[in-house]
């Protein structure tokens, strides 16, 4: 009797599963004559065969209990009523799929794609794979429900009626009562410490559960799907916007220059105070700063310092009694110090037409001498002596 229920039920999930074969089978015909690789139409592909499996085993096990009941109740007219349903089923929903298929193959005008998935075939998969859910859903509902049926023994009956009240956090921590701590106490004794053999709690192992879940989204969607960024992806993007937070600190700190934090500039920003000194100081200093309107530049006299911090600060706020206008809201501090720094490199030039002194002589102050640091002739001597 078994075994022909058994039929019964191959043949109703055939029925169903066929239709849904067919469409995946077509879906898939145009990725593989590209020969591509579609990752997400494979995946859709076997959670639909896993839930077909499911639906496939839940079934029999409903099957399975029914009979179980049927022979406790002893009620013979159910096997009859149980066939024709079942044909029902599989009559009803191979036809039912085959037309909804036929249906959207018919409304596809234009070639439209989802992840290389034609549309219709993409939410025919979807469809089909919710309504297996579904079916999973009520099958497991059906299974505990006849489990129910099939236990229901009088003393379990007696309990079940008992009211038993549990607080929210024994409830979400399951916590065993003191009193029947002795049915889950294990058999090992290590020196008078007993052990229980408590469960774990229900957060965490739904926790865990959902970890998982969450670890599959992650693969999927940055791994399989390509939707997200990758590692390497990321570690480009973070490098890009560092380069561009360093490009930005760099032009801004250069601006950032005064007349006491001023210091000589290398080649290249000589070179483009130079370029700034043609343009606006050439016409009262001469182009080689042998002076003109304004004073010589190559020599050692200075009317206001010959310092670096003193040039930066004349050309910053000028000496408009004298002639020497303020250049602040016409040069950037950075362009500014390069202007510094040209003009400082004229000293000791030789000028086409050089003017007469101005100003008092400027001598730069030698740099400190290190006085704990013997004289190299006095080394030098020292090593030939040896």
């Amino acid at each position: 009797m078994r075994i022909g229920f058994n039929k019964y039920i191959s043949l109703a999930m055939l029925s169903v599963a066929a239709p849904m074969l067919a469409n995946a089978a077509d879906t898939m015909q145009p990725e593989a004559e590209g020969n591509s690789f579609n990752a997400i139409l494979i995946g859709l592909v076997c959670i639909s065969i896993v839930l077909l499996f499911a639906i496939l085993v839940l079934g029999n096990t409903l099957m399975q209990l029914g009979l179980i009941y049927r022979d406790k109740m002893r009620d013979e007219k159910n096997s009859g009523v149980t066939k024709t349903l079942l044909l029902l089923l599989a009559a009803t929903f191979g036809p039912l799929l085959a037309n909804a298929q036929d249906a959207a193959e018919a409304q596809a005008q234009a070639p439209a794609f989802i992840n290389g998935i034609p549309a219709v075939h993409f939410y025919t998969l979807i469809a089909i794979i919710a309504l297996q859910l579904l079916v999973v859903i009520s099958l497991a509902f059906l299974v505990r429900i006849m489990v129910r049926l099939i236990s229901n023994e009088p003393e379990k009956a007696a309990l079940a009626k008992e009211v038993v009240k549990v607080n929210f956090w024994d409830r979400f921590n399951k916590v065993v009562p003191l009193e029947k701590e002795a049915d889950i106490l294990l058999d090992h004794n290590y020196d008078g410490i007993k052990e229980l053999d408590n469960s774990l709690p229900p957060w965490w192992k739904y926790g865990f559960y959902v970890t998982i879940i969450v670890g599959f989204i992650y693969m999927w969607y940055y791994h399989a799907g390509g939707n997200g960024p990758s590692s390497h992806d990321e570690f480009v993007a973070e490098v890009q916007a560092g380069e561009e937070a360093k490009a930005a600190y760099l032009a801004k700190s250069a601006n950032n220059v005064d007349e006491n934090t001023v210091t000589m500039l290398g080649a290249d920003g000589i070179a483009s105070g130079g370029t700034l000194f043609q343009q606006m100081c050439a016409a009262c200093h001469a182009k080689d700063g042998g002076g003109g309107v304004g004073p010589n530049l190559t020599d050692e006299y200075w009317l206001h310092g010959g310092s670096v911090k003193d040039i930066f600060k004349t050309i910053k706020y000028g000496y408009p009694d004298k002639g020497m206008k303020s250049w602040k809201d016409d040069y950037s501090p950075n362009q500014i110090a390069q202007i510094t720094s040209y003009v400082k490199s004229l000293q000791g030039t030789k000028p086409a037409a050089p003017k007469d002194k101005q100003g008092e002589l400027y001598i730069e102050a030698a740099a400190p001498v290190d006085s704990t640091a013997a004289p190299a002739t006095d080394t030098a001597k020292a090593v030939a002596s040896k």
